[in-house]
């Protein structure tokens, strides 16, 4: 089984709006740079993996793909949904016998987390956030097994996808894939866990994971 990953990059210019209380433009896109890099690095290194591809129209997506080994599709979807149904059939189309996408905004994932949500996948597995609201990961096989919903609250729609496509979907949680990074307090909770990850770093060199410390 050759399963590759999809990661959808629509850019860091103007991305993580929610944070824009506590971090400037300049520092929601150096934070989204240095969570695709850790993302892309974990994949690069996840050997249950046939390939990486970068879905992405984004001028910085060549760089980063070529950082790690990854590729690009450049997409032409208007959602996220499309994109990585775009994405699915062009590895298809490679050869590829499943996907898994994964989010830009899981910086904290290992190797290991990735090998846990393949390890006896055979249909559609589902990875929720830590809130059982949103879909912070999702293997299918084959390709588009199922229709992706993503909205940021997929996870029980993408169970009930599933089940219209007639498959019962496999469900894993994993607390690294659980923490995405949209709200002030999952950004506090990365920069607390982040050591030896490229985000921990950029948040501590750059003073913001000091600057979110209680004032004592």
């Amino acid at each position: 089984m050759s399963i590759w990953a999809l990661l959808p990059f629509k850019g860091a210019v103007g991305a993580k709006r929610r944070l824009a209380a506590v971090l400037s433009e300049a520092e929601r896109e150096g934070l989204v740079l240095a969570m695709m890099r850790d993302v892309l690095a974990t994949l690069a290194s996840a050997p249950a993996l046939g390939g990486v591809v970068l879905a992405s129209r984004d001028s910085a997506a060549a760089a980063l793909a070529d950082e790690f080994g990854a590729e690009v599709f450049p997409e032409t979807a208007s959602d996220l949904s499309g994109a990585v149904a775009e994405a699915s059939d062009y590895v298809a189309r490679r050869g590829a016998s499943g996907t898994l996408f994964v989010p830009g905004d899981v910086p904290l994932i290992q190797p290991a987390d990735v090998a846990a949500v393949l390890h006896g996948h055979e249909r559609v597995t589902l990875v929720p956030d830590v809130n059982d609201i949103g879909t912070n990961a999702a293997a299918s096989s084959p390709p588009n097994a199922f229709e992706y919903l993503f909205d940021g609250r997929s996870f029980k729609p993408h169970i009930a996808s599933a089940a219209r496509a007639g498959i019962k979907a496999r469900v894993v949680r994993r607390q690294a894939f659980g923490l995405d990074v949209d709200t002030v307090q999952e950004l506090k909770a990365v920069a607390a866990r982040g050591a030896g990850t490229r985000t921990g770093s950029f948040l501590a060199a750059s003073g913001i994971a000091e600057r979110l410390q209680p004032v004592q």
